[in-house]
């Protein structure tokens, strides 16, 4: 008798959790994975992800979302689709009420039975019964907990929506909630079925859906730093460093490259590196090489503030540069790296070749160029495993990143492919 597939992800998932409970006890003698509802950042999430949990939690993941298919009424499924944009809704509620920091602050390791509600919602200034309902959505999602009745204590998933954890990703969620998922998102349905004035067909920075939305007059980086006094762009800046420790692509992330085939010392210039949060990274495995940091003035200038701010001591240059003129002179033929990291996706097609173009033109015959990109792989059915061959769910930062890409900046997230022949045309 053949094995369902539902049978298959089952035993899939066993093994995942296995693997993952397996890499968590090796790491911590005795460890098991966190409990959920206790208000601190686990253990184990302080490691560098190994590949062995990497892989098992990008398994768990999609045997997780590919099995709910399987088993739940597609009515249910869409449903549930539908509706999935309350969640932003209700996350950018409780992150610009500070909810998560009024309870650290009043009952920080819920010894004291939770926060009342009356007493959360007096301090964010909020109807208590609309915001128990927003709570109580949340916390089917394991994002706060209600310890007894309308009584609120944090969660390991809410921890990141304090401003003040180490694993906070305050910045971004109020950055990516203002900027993409309510105001610009309304406008992207428009946009890709514009027929009228040949907005679906065009790839003009100018005709993305943020553009249609806030009309600026200037692109999203000038806006940001236009608007409140530059408050938003430093916030951007600090959300592109949260968003790399949340997306586990801190150092550990190129740990995987051969650093040493580079030499023991030389130049390193991080193009459109914002405020240096890569380049803090990567001085990690290149501790005799002076990097530099390049990017708008605004930019370079909240960047040498944030390296004060952290105390960082990494050899890190700011410098300001225009990646669509030619680098500075002194910089020509000096650079022995190039390093190009999450740039490239916020430009079209053509634009990305100008901007390859103008570093080779800069470039001495040995100089190298390193791309970091979020990679793209067609979900294609698998007829030789029930889970979708790009991992299905568990690529869904890539697609949800690719059409932040469309929203803002009218581009996209791209192949290795695409990459091999932008690189062999500039």
């Amino acid at each position: 008798m053949s094995i369902s597939v539902s049978q298959q992800l089952v035993s899939i998932l066993a093994k995942a959790v296995k693997d993952i409970e397996e890499d968590i006890s090796a790491r911590i003698p005795g460890g098991i994975p966190t409990d959920v509802n206790l208000p601190q950042v686990a253990p184990e999430e302080k490691l560098p992800l190994t590949t062995q949990r990497r892989d098992a939690i990008r398994t768990l993941k999609a045997a997780t979302y590919q099995l709910f298919s399987n088993l739940m009424p597609v009515d249910l499924q869409v449903l549930d689709l539908h509706y999935s944009y309350f969640q932003t809704v209700a996350v950018g509620i409780v992150v610009e009420a500070r909810i998560a920091d009024v309870i650290h602050s009043l009952d920080p390791d819920s010894s004291k039975g939770g926060v009342p509600i009356e007493v959360l919602a007096q301090k964010a200034g909020m109807d208590p019964r609309k915001l128990t309902h927003t709570l109580r959505f949340l916390a089917l999602r394991n994002v706060f907990c209600e310890l007894t009745l309308n009584h609120w204590g944090n969660t390991r998933s809410s921890f990141p929506l304090r401003t003040d954890s180490p694993n906070s990703q305050w910045n971004y969620l109020k950055t990516n909630r203002e900027n993409v998922a309510l105001p610009a998102l309304t406008k992207l349905p428009g946009v890709f079925l514009d027929k009228e004035t040949g907005g679906a067909f065009s790839w003009d920075p100018t005709q993305a859906a943020f553009q249609k939305y806030y009309q600026p007059d200037c692109g999203f980086f000038e806006f940001l730093e236009k608007s409140d006094g530059g408050l938003k762009a430093e916030m951007f800046g600090k959300s592109m460093i949260e968003l790399a420790k949340a997306t586990g692509s801190g150092a550990a992330e190129y740990s995987t490259f051969d650093w040493k085939k580079l030499g023991s010392s030389g130049l390193l210039v991080d193009v459109g590196g914002g405020i240096g949060g890569a380049a803090c990274d990567i001085s990690t495995y290149l501790p005799e090489w002076k990097i530099v940091v390049q990017d708008r003035p605004k930019v370079v200038e909240n960047g040498k503030q944030n390296h004060v701010e952290k105390g960082l001591s990494a050899n890190i240059e700011f410098e300001e540069a225009d990646f669509f003129q030619d680098q500075p002179a002194h910089r020509a033929g000096q650079v022995d790296v190039y390093f190009v990291r999450r740039v490239l996706h916020d430009w079209p097609y053509e634009s990305c070749v100008q901007i390859l173009t103008y570093l080779r033109r800069s470039a001495k015959a040995t100089t190298r160029l390193l791309i970091c990109e979020t990679g793209l792989v067609p979900a294609l059915v698998d007829k030789t495993s029930p889970i979708l061959s790009n991992g299905g769910m568990a690529s869904s930062l890539a697609h949800n990143l690719n059409l932040a890409m469309l929203t803002l900046f009218n581009s996209e997230e791209r192949t290795f492919s695409d990459f091999t022949m932008k690189c062999s045309q500039q």
